[in-house]
């Protein structure tokens, strides 16, 4: 069936938000469409700041505030993100004390922590309205104003109600992460949440998939010092274990195929 215009548009976002780069004639053969259909299609997204146009293709626009569709982002990657999830689950015990926040990455690790008797710190109304199901945890809702394009609480009273609580982990994602500039995010009321669930948890755990790495972002919110475990969705090239190595980042890795390494414990 052929692809409406709206939808291959939505595709070729996709594919320029993992890659980074594509040509005109993968778009060509991927979407059996002709080049004047796909120098449109590129020309649309020129137009909403998606993309810079080059020579033969494109490349991904680098935005440190504008993020895509977040039902884009929502849909991007995601079985990296469930590997993610699932393997960051596998550490959880009874009794433990958790932070969750309002990304998608972190909201895939609802589905495992369901029948968990433990207790979840969360500013996020997805993962407020899944785990309000359960029977076992002890949820507890961070208030303050609501934001729509988040679905989270944030802002100061959001920030404020968070310092009394000390959590054994939290778990976080962001929009980007670099070497030299550390940890990243669109918006400083979500830089500033992050911030204080980082100050207020014993263990900080990132969950992060491969198109983080190597970006910068407009709102920084911590640096490497400040994470104890990365989880992502690929092996990560020599110089970022290095790097990490260095920092006393302890990496997970969960690639779609391969051995995983046998399951540590966190403490």
């Amino acid at each position: 069936m052929k692809m409406l215009s709206v939808q291959r548009r939505e595709a070729i976002r996709a594919m320029l938000l993992e890659k980074e780069s594509i040509t005109i004639s993968e778009v060509m053969e991927k979407f059996q469409i002709s080049v004047e259909t796909a120098r449109r299609d590129f020309d649309a997204l020129a137009d909403e700041g998606f993309l810079n146009k080059v020579y033969g293709g494109a490349t991904l626009k680098k935005r440190t505030s504008a993020l895509p569709p977040k039902e884009l982002l929502n849909s991007t990657f995601s079985e990296g993100k469930t590997r993610i999830a699932r393997r960051a689950v596998r550490f959880m015990k009874a009794g433990d004390t958790i932070f969750l926040d309002n990304s998608n990455t972190v909201f895939h690790m609802c589905e495992g922590l369901l029948n968990m008797d433990i207790t979840v710190l969360t500013n996020s109304l997805a993962v407020i309205n899944y785990l309000s199901k359960s029977k076992t945890i002890n949820l507890i809702c961070v208030g303050g104003r609501y934001d729509a394009n988040e679905e989270s609480f944030l802002g100061p009273t959001a920030s404020e109600y968070l310092r009394r609580f000390q959590v054994d982990r939290a778990f976080f994602s962001c929009k980007s992460f670099d070497m030299a500039r550390g940890l990243g995010v669109s918006d400083e009321r979500v830089a500033d949440m992050k911030k204080t669930i980082i100050q207020c948890a014993e263990q900080t755990c990132l969950l992060a998939d491969h198109s983080k790495f190597g970006k910068v972002s407009f709102a920084h919110f911590c640096d490497f010092e400040d994470v104890d475990n990365l989880f992502t969705d690929e092996l990560v090239t020599d110089d970022w274990r290095d790097y990490l190595e260095r920092h006393n980042v302890r990496l997970f890795e969960c690639p779609e195929s391969g051995e995983i390494q046998p399951e540590e414990n966190y403490y």
